[in-house]
């Protein structure tokens, strides 16, 4: 009698019944014989009783699954030990995904079933019929441990299977700290020599071709990296040396064209702006007088259509890749479904809930808020345009008032939008992103003191509104605008509020200081600075995410400009890329060292206006 793991086993039951003439190989609907359940967790005098007993150790199932496959799926490193030295095959593939032990032990992130497995020569390069190796196959299904531990024992991270995906592109999604491994195969340095090798081409997919459309298999790692905010991958040597590669290429070339076209495109509409302003009591233009006025509403309308088109261009590719990109992953999901085994049922459910994230992917253009912004910029441009025209034509004072009030409005949020553009400069990067963080923080600040100020607004409004002893509370919005000034701690009528209620002066304008003035503006201090030192930690990190993402904005919206470059320079000149090694060199440390410098006097500045 021997027991399993739950239940015990009468081998001299099963000894009779097989001397009676029982197959021990016979099978269940899915073709399985006694071997694969044995090898799940059963104990291995059990398997071994029925080798002796004319079992065929290498007889797969329906789908060609082997007793050892069973096993390495399930980490059951003795019963791995025991197959292998009865002669399992080791590389035996299944029918229609092609795939070995390794691979089971691999995506069901059976560590242990990777070692033994590799221990006896286990071809850890071997393909499935997406041509993707064990790690790639851990890689795409979030294995990270068995990932780790195939990077660990040699595992190549600079692979790609039938459909183009890089290995590496699935590990930076799925699994940040093997990522981070992995980039170091792509640096190899020679100190005796005192080289070191950039294997840059690993990392970008092959320029689309018509074998390879755009959008299909072809996202390179600083979109996996950019759009998800990676900050410590960012930083890695290899990222950097990439990020500078295509910026030297072709990303400072379309900066500055993006730079300059918005500022030009600026500095058109304050100049229409400013020219709008001029009182005139006759007709608002006068000819020939006024060409120039004319002439700069042309330029800033063609820039404008310049602008918009495209923003358009943008937002119709990153919709179309999107698609394209969702189609291609729900077909690459769809194979990999239909070659599930009956008998696991849980990656079958994974792979279903893969299709549901991939349906609700977003597009890249929607997850920039600049974007919205500047859509926000024309929306603002063309009301403001229209009030000017109809002012022209219907010549009321009114829409006059209008428009000047909204040119006036516009161009602050007209500059505003410079910064877009500037953020590409490693110099500005990390302060475009504090004021975006600033955003959030001024935002939860304003939350709070709308809990105080509402209140406060009716119980002033309620002891002192509508008085003409108090001039700054005579109306609304009077009121609530000597509210705000309370908040500042500017002048306030303190005097005339105590001759009309002594009590009710003293008491709200006392509490309403202490609450609005005291806690609010020093907890909104204590955000922002909070902010700062996030963003002070990682200053060259966010330097450097700010650049990648104007690169690859160029690559989106300016897709002319490969005329102007060679977009097989990475595949050509970077593979790989050799460079003099210095290891006391890593980064630049004085430029960290400035930024660092910056953020911390604006810290103390900020401080010392409040103190």
């Amino acid at each position: 009698m021997i027991h399993t793991v739950n239940n015990p086993v009468d081998l001299q039951y099963l000894s009779d019944v097989i001397a009676d003439g029982a197959d021990p190989n016979s099978t269940d609907r899915y073709g399985q014989t006694v071997l694969h359940e044995i090898s799940r967790a059963w104990n291995v005098d059990v398997m071994r009783f029925f080798l002796d007993r004319g079992a065929d150790v290498l007889r797969p199932d329906s789908y060609g699954v082997t007793p050892l496959h069973v096993a390495a799926a399930l980490d059951y490193e003795e019963m791995i030990h025991f197959l292998l030295e009865r002669k399992a095959d080791i590389g035996a593939q299944t029918n229609m995904d092609h795939q070995t032990p390794l691979h089971y032990a691999a995506k069901n992130d059976a560590v242990g079933a990777v070692k033994v497995l590799l221990q006896y020569g286990a071809d850890i390069s071997a393909r499935d019929y997406k041509r993707r190796t064990p790690l790639q196959l851990a890689a795409n299904l979030d294995r990270s441990e068995a990932a780790r531990t195939l990077m660990e024992l040699g595992a190549d991270a600079g692979v790609k299977d039938s459909d183009g995906q890089l290995c590496i592109t699935a590990m930076i999604d799925k699994m940040t700290s093997v990522a981070h491994l992995a980039l170091n195969q792509f640096h190899v340095t020679d100190r005796m020599t005192r080289q070191q090798f950039y294997y840059l081409h690993l990392l970008e997919p092959e320029p689309p071709c018509k074998q390879n459309p755009p959008g299909q298999g072809s996202q390179g790692i600083l979109e996996f990296i950019v759009h998800q905010g990676k900050l410590d991958l960012i930083m890695h040597p290899v990222v950097l040396k990439l990020i500078t590669v295509k910026w030297k290429l072709y990303g400072r070339l379309g900066a500055w064209i993006l730079l300059l076209l918005n500022f030009l495109f600026i500095v058109s509409w304050t100049t229409v702006a400013i020219s709008v302003s001029v009182i005139r009591t006759e007709e608002p233009y006068v000819f020939p007088e006024d060409w120039w006025r004319v002439f700069g509403v042309v330029v800033a309308l063609g820039l404008t259509v310049v602008e918009v088109g495209r923003e358009v261009a943008e937002m119709i590719g990153s919709s179309r890749k999107l698609r394209s990109w969702q189609s291609w992953c729900e077909h690459r999901t769809n194979d990999d479904l239909r070659c599930t085994h009956p008998m696991w049922p849980e990656e079958k459910h994974f792979l279903e809930e893969q299709i549901k994230l991939i349906h609700r992917m977003k597009g890249n253009y929607l997850q920039d808020p600049w974007n919205i912004f500047d859509w926000l910029v024309y929306i603002l441009l063309m009301a403001v345009f229209g009030i000017h025209v109809a002012d022209i034509f219907l010549l009321g004072g009114t829409l006059r008032d209008y428009s000047l009030r909204l040119f006036a409005v516009v161009i602050i949020f007209l500059w505003l939008r410079l910064m877009k553009h500037v953020r590409a400069f490693r110099v500005m990067g990390p302060f475009i992103v504090m004021l975006g963080k600033i955003v959030g923080d001024v935002l939860r600040f304003l939350f709070l003191y709308a809990e105080i100020f509402i209140p406060y607004a009716c119980a002033f409004w309620i002891i002192f509104g509508g008085q003409a002893s108090i001039p700054s509370m005579r109306t609304v919005p009077q009121l609530l605008y000597s509210l705000y000034r309370i908040t500042l701690v500017d002048e306030y009528e303190f005097n005339a509020m105590v001759e009309v209620d002594s009590i009710m002066a003293h008491f709200l304008c006392g509490t309403f200081l202490a609450l609005s003035s005291i806690l609010c503006v020093n907890l909104m201090i204590a955000l922002l600075s909070d902010t700062f030192q996030r963003v002070y930690d990682n200053a060259l990190a966010n330097a450097v995410m700010q650049q990648a993402a104007i690169i690859l904005q160029v690559e989106e919206s300016m897709p002319r400009l490969c005329r102007f470059y060679d977009d097989q320079h990475i595949h050509r000149f970077c593979a790989p890329l050799g460079e003099l090694y210095d290891d006391d060199i890593r980064t630049d440390s004085k430029r960290h060292a400035e930024l660092k410098t910056i953020t911390t006097q604006i810290k103390v500045t900020g401080w010392d206006i409040h103190l």
